[in-house]
């Protein structure tokens, strides 16, 4: 009687069970792959309408990176004309051939607010532009299209205006392209002629967490990604150098070896100055003998610090 009882509880279960499984698999149907949760664009919008007047725009920007990121022409449910021109329907609609209709909201010919807006409805959080908002080029009435070209880019890659970052940024600060042709520079290139080191190298120009736009918190913190060996800690210090880099290097570029603000010697005696009248190198010689031949890192050679028992001096 109980193995019975027991079979005719693990039949009913099975049948519960099958039940159940029945009524989900008719309640509940997979959505056909046709459907989208986004409303598609109409037709008239996504470039077809623009392409009678701008066939030579249009075919080209499908072309670039923003058209095919965005499967520009391709997809009925890709980005249009109208989410950058807002005004295009109503362009569209009172324009022919011989003659134009409404302005069709160009980003160019708005202020630079309205135009950062109209990029920032897809690049608000992109990981380059998301400190853009209250950033130095933000607060200085900076437009997107100062350094980016939606039809025109010359640069595949980031659609630039002009054919590399460098010449981007150096028609607005003048001031450093002529350090930057100086006798020590951070520019230079490879084998390949690709530049190695560049604007963006150290500076985000969409906004950063430090001054001057720098891609890290700190400008030290800056050069340490290159220049890691620099950073310690040391067993001694060498103050301005934890301090700031900058206090004896001109990142942009120098008339000094090493970007150094000035020689050698004059750089250290800005703080050193009391160290003259008591450390002369060569007896009975006047202490100009280190403006000739000798400098102070001859014998202090671990300027940015040491590491060694005996290195209080930064002799070694």
């Amino acid at each position: 009687m109980r193995i019975n009882a027991r079979s005719a509880k693990i039949f009913l279960i099975a049948i519960f069970a099958g039940l159940l499984l029945i009524f989900f698999a008719q309640g509940v149907s997979p959505p056909a792959l046709s459907q989208s949760t986004t409303p598609a664009v109409p037709q008239t919008e996504v470039g077809k309408d623009c392409k009678q007047c701008h066939g030579a725009i249009v075919e080209s920007f499908a072309l670039q990176t923003h058209g095919k990121t965005a499967k520009f022409l391709t997809d009925s449910r890709a980005a249009s004309c109208q989410i950058c021109h807002t005004n295009s329907a109503e362009h569209a609609e009172n324009s022919s051939r011989t003659k134009s209709g409404a302005d069709p909201g160009n980003p160019a010919k708005q202020t630079a607010s309205k135009a950062n807006s109209s990029c920032l409805q897809c690049h608000s959080q992109d990981k380059h532009t998301f400190a853009w908002a209250g950033g130095e080029h933000d607060k200085n009435n900076v437009s997107c299209l100062s350094c980016h070209s939606q039809h025109h880019s010359k640069s595949e890659e980031n659609m630039l205006a002009n054919f590399t970052t460098e010449e981007t940024c150096l028609r607005c600060h003048t001031g450093v392209r002529k350090s930057m042709h100086q006798r020590s520079t951070h520019l230079f290139r490879t084998e390949q002629r690709n530049m190695k080191v560049g604007c963006t190298s150290c500076h985000n120009p969409h906004g950063g967490d430090g001054d001057k736009m720098m891609v890290a918190e700190t400008v030290n913190n800056t050069c340490y990604g290159c220049h890691a060996e620099k950073r310690g800690p040391f067993l001694w210090e060498h103050a301005p150098v934890r301090e700031n880099c900058m206090s004896c290097h001109s990142p942009h570029g120098s008339n000094n070896a090493k970007l150094l603000t000035a020689r050698a010697h004059m750089s250290c005696q800005q703080c050193h100055i009391h160290m003259l009248p008591r450390h002369s190198t060569t007896a009975g010689k006047p202490l100009d003998i280190w403006s000739l031949n000798r400098g102070c890192v001859n014998c202090h050679a671990q300027i940015h610090g040491s590491n060694h028992p005996g290195g209080r001096t930064l002799t070694r």
